[in-house]
């Protein structure tokens, strides 16, 4: 250990001083993560000797990211701890510079570009959890290292190589349900600064998509992407608020027509289901800007008053030609070949009021399976699905939904793509095959 004494002139003392910070800096370690290759099997532990615990083993040749080396012991990464190895096993090979990931805003989309590890960490010595197939859209946490980003994995997560994505356009995959703890506020991004896109009760189940950020929870709401704020959501099998008691029942009305099902009676509101024509509806006898107060699974809710009747109205089933009244050709031929293909499927829908132009325009037919909710119902359903799949081309389907799912012509190499819940077994598409047409 050198010492400075007192004595030492200022000039003498400041190239002494000078001298020790060189070498300090020049001993300092790089900040570069370095990598080795073993030159056989070896075993890895918890701890740098042989009394510790084995972890693991490394094979002959195989490549492996260092952190330090001392008194004969390496410190690598291993899985997800850091672990140690024998040093006289390692050849070192180059320093690799630390990589620089670009950074990615959390709940956003990417698809993988080829077929692509999902590992445990961010690193290649991380264990694989799963491997992706080229195309795979995935919903990014936010979190990046090392030329590795984080992405959602159903109710896990998992990282990726950032190479092997790119940024694609769409609603991130829902990967579980939650129950609203207070009145939420729908935001349209997890910024502090944000547009109100609406409110939902105490109470509301919403979709998540797995990703957080600034203390805000990614929603699919109203098929988009929204964010909530996260500590006021809880897990459905959680005590649920206690819900409001529900106005009294003075009626019964009819649906004339395939009706949403409205969170309110504003212009603004969100579709929490459909019912076809004929469906009998509980009131409450309280209109409200032209929209009927209803009772609809155990809750308040609004419909089109004008659509109403006190009595049920004829329903045409589909087994003449009113059905077919205003479809355009190819719903004609997708109908009469279905009706020779399915006689046990009794009842069509063709064209209605809408919102989404398909049925006004008579490019749609729905397709209602009886006994949906039975084995063999769903049976039925798949059935009549696959079938307007394979037939596509010939009858000029453009797409099908069926069960919370659609699959496009144009997307045909994808299958069948997953949709979020829309509130209803009608809504959802679970008690009839929805089939649109090229006009």
């Amino acid at each position: 250990m050198h010492v400075i004494r007192a004595g030492l002139r200022t000039g003498a003392r400041l190239l002494v001083c000078t001298a020790l910070l060189v070498g300090l800096v020049g001993t300092a370690p790089a900040s570069a993560v370095s990598t080795a290759t073993t030159t056989e099997a070896l075993n890895v532990r918890s701890g740098p000797g042989t009394t510790y615990r084995v972890l693991g083993t490394l094979r002959d040749g195989q490549r492996v990211t260092t952190l330090s080396t001392s008194g004969g012991w390496t410190r690598i990464e291993f899985r997800d701890a850091k672990a140690y190895v024998a040093a006289k096993y390692l050849r070192t090979t180059a320093a690799t510079p630390v990589v620089a990931t670009p950074s990615v805003a959390a709940g956003s989309l990417r698809a993988t570009t080829t077929a692509v590890n999902v590992r445990t960490g961010a690193g290649t010595s991380h264990a694989v959890l799963r491997v992706l197939a080229g195309g795979t859209r995935v919903t990014m946490t936010g979190r990046t290292a090392d030329g590795f980003a984080e992405v959602v994995l159903g109710s896990r997560k998992g990282w990726v190589a950032s190479t092997y994505l790119k940024a694609t356009t769409g609603v991130p995959a829902v990967v579980g349900t939650r129950v609203a703890t207070a009145a939420l506020d729908i935001r349209s991004t997890a910024a502090d600064e944000y547009t109100r896109i609406a409110e939902v009760k105490k109470g509301t189940k919403l979709s998540i998509t797995g990703a957080v950020a600034n203390g805000r929870a990614q929603v699919v709401y109203a098929k988009a992407a929204r964010w909530v704020t996260a500590k006021y959501l809880a897990a459905p099998t959680a005590d649920q608020p206690a819900v409001p008691g529900l106005p009294r029942v003075t009626g019964t009305r009819y649906a004339t027509a395939t009706l949403d099902i409205r969170s309110t009676s504003a212009d603004s509101y969100t579709a929490v289901g459909e019912v076809p024509r004929g469906t009998a509806l509980s009131i409450t006898g309280v209109v409200v800007d032209g929209r009927m107060q209803i009772i609809w699974n155990k809750a308040a809710r609004w419909v089109t008053a004008k659509y109403l009747a006190t009595s049920r109205p004829s329903v045409d089933n589909g087994a003449g030609a009113g059905v077919e009244r205003g479809l355009k050709p190819n719903a004609v031929k997708v109908h009469r070949a279905a009706r020779l293909q399915f006689p046990q499927i009794t009842t069509y829908y063709g064209v209605r009021a809408d919102s989404i132009p398909d049925h006004p325009s008579g490019r749609a037919l729905d397709l209602m399976i009886p006994s949906y909710t039975s084995s063999g119902g769903k049976a039925l359903g798949g059935e009549v699905a696959a079938w307007a799949r394979t037939n596509a081309r010939a009858l000029g389907i453009q797409y099908v939904i069926w069960n919370q799912r659609i699959w496009n012509i144009q997307r045909d190499k994808e299958g069948w793509r997953p949709m979020a819940d829309r509130g209803g077994d009608s809504a959802n598409h679970k008690n009839h095959v929805h089939i649109t047409v090229y006009g």
